[in-house]
């Protein structure tokens, strides 16, 4: 197998593990123990390690070594205005180009409908349905046609993601989002632009809210402690 593709199994391991908390914010990562452990040398386990800081999951201090970046309120509160940015942007864009038809929105929308809830004790069902219900948001950026936000919003998607997989097992995170997304999306199609980035910024404030209190008054580790009741 070539480097890269060993890295990119590393990246793609780590990450998950970042994500869904077997690997604790503020965690040392031991080089030795990983590479024993995923059966790789060390390069290709650091090359890993910088694709993980670019994408803020992990972070590397001189002469220490890389560790699972912290969860914050700041932290949450600078990631989640980037995306309420791009995707507002992303409305702005499809009134530029007059773009109100958007088959692929609703066919996001039209997943979650038939989406049940998943095992929780089972991260990868609970990833697979968090990407069903995340998607809407995917696809408005998509739908815009401009492949450099595209980019951008790929680059924070792990971190975004990370808050999320949390935001989903808390038991206060009910809300309409299944509406919303539909609303949103009416709004989208009737023109109505302003009005659809302010109910868009409002249905992700309410991620934030959520997820701020729990980081405030959570376990150290923050690790998922209670079943969801809904999406975000």
């Amino acid at each position: 197998m070539e480097v890269l593709g060993v890295k990119e199994s590393v990246v793609q391991h780590l990450r998950k593990k970042i994500i869904v908390g077997e690997l604790a914010p503020g965690q040392k990562l031991n080089e030795a123990q990983l590479a024993s452990h995923l059966q790789v040398s060390r390069p290709p386990l650091r090359e890993a390690f910088r694709v993980l800081e670019h994408e803020h999951l992990v972070v590397s201090h001189p002469r220490k070594g890389a560790y699972v970046s912290p969860l914050s309120t700041n932290d949450l509160e600078e990631i989640f205005k980037a995306r309420v940015m791009i995707e507002c942007y992303a409305i702005d864009l499809l009134k530029e180009r007059k773009i109100r038809e958007l088959p692929e929105i609703e066919k996001a929308i039209q997943a979650t409908m038939m989406l049940t809830s998943p095992s929780y004790e089972n991260t990868e069902d609970v990833l697979r349905y968090l990407e069903t219900v995340i998607a809407f948001h995917r696809k408005l950026i998509e739908s815009t046609g401009n492949h450099w936000i595209q980019r951008f919003y790929q680059s924070i998607h792990p971190s975004l993601t990370r808050y999320e997989f949390i935001y989903t097992y808390l038991p206060d995170r009910a809300g309409p989002w299944r509406s919303e997304h539909k609303k949103i999306l009416s709004l989208i199609e009737a023109a109505q632009y302003e009005r659809a980035k302010a109910l868009l910024t409002t249905h992700i404030r309410r991620v934030v809210d959520v997820l701020k209190k729990k980081i405030a008054t959570g376990s150290p580790s923050l690790s998922p402690v209670a079943k969801p009741g809904g999406g975000p």
